[in-house]
């Protein structure tokens, strides 16, 4: 079996967790190799690229960006992913690094699962983004910062497509289920199970008292136009920005024809019972 390990490269603690992965690995018998850039840290083991990565699974040392921006670079080709915690926040991550080796035997004897969650998709005209496993964020670009941006929002199936907001906002966050603890989360939106396959779409800042957050079904389509007049909004996805809808333009979001998938090794994927224990009781 050929697994590829990554790791966050400015995290010396990561950087060491990685390295006793590698040889515990190794010594199990798998097939390591070593991702590209961080074989120029370690030195250790065969190199893969992300981008093109012949390996069967793919082990990420670090947080919940590190785990986002492996997603991103895997593009098309979405391999397991066995994510170690190395960061404060940790959220995608289920392997502790103090207990890797047990989950590591669990997994060369075949006790996991792989567990899916869904991702969006978006272009613009005909430019396609990346993929993301939160959200996309439109939001006002450049020297207009500080500036509201008028947009409408509409929700599309087929041909047919309905409008939901006409505001005057800083931006819109565009979230997966998973993403509702993220960003989303922050500024007010609901907190969505991931198991539920939703897009959750919430005004960033808008300037009306009655513009609330929408929960929508995974077979619908969100189209935001910046409506024309207005400042542009630049498009940040899973927090690296990726274009611009100019003044006039659209973006289309929908659910990604590929979700992400995780090695699970527990009943449950990611822990929400925390989540809510650190809104409600701080801890």
């Amino acid at each position: 079996m050929r697994i590829g390990v990554v790791a966050k490269l400015d995290d010396e603690r990561a950087l060491t967790i990685t390295k006793d992965i590698i040889g515990y690995c190794s010594s199990l018998g798998l097939d390591v190799f070593v991702e590209e850039r961080l074989s120029r840290v370690i030195q250790l083991g065969r190199v893969f690229n992300l981008s093109n990565a012949d390996v069967d699974y793919v082990v990420v040392v670090g947080g919940d960006g590190t785990v986002l921006n492996v997603l991103q670079l895997l593009g098309d080709n979405n391999l397991p992913i066995i994510a170690v915690k190395s960061g404060k926040r940790a959220f995608l991550c289920e392997v502790p690094p103090e207990g890797f080796k047990e989950f590591f035997s669990k997994f060369v004897r075949g006790e996991f699962t792989i567990k899916e969650y869904m991702r969006l998709e978006a272009v613009i005209g005909d430019f396609r983004l990346p993929y993301v496993l939160n959200e996309y964020v439109l939001t006002t670009s450049g020297m207009f910062r500080s500036k509201v941006a008028h947009f409408k929002v509409f929700k599309v199936v087929g041909d047919s497509g309905r409008l939901i907001y006409d505001i005057l906002s800083d931006g819109i966050i565009i979230a997966t289920s998973v993403g509702s603890t993220a960003y989303n989360l922050s500024v007010g939106g609901p907190l969505v199970d991931p198991d539920l396959d939703a897009l959750i779409v919430t005004p960033l800042a808008p300037l009306s008292l009655c513009v609330r957050p929408v929960v929508l079904p995974s077979y619908i389509d969100v189209v935001v136009e910046v409506c024309s007049g207005s400042y542009s909004a630049d498009v940040v996805a899973d927090g690296n920005y990726v274009g611009r809808v100019e003044s006039g333009g659209f973006i289309r979001i929908r659910k990604a024809r590929k979700p992400a998938r995780f090695v699970r090794f527990g009943d449950v994927g990611f822990d929400y019972e925390k989540v809510f224990q650190r809104l409600v009781y701080g801890f």
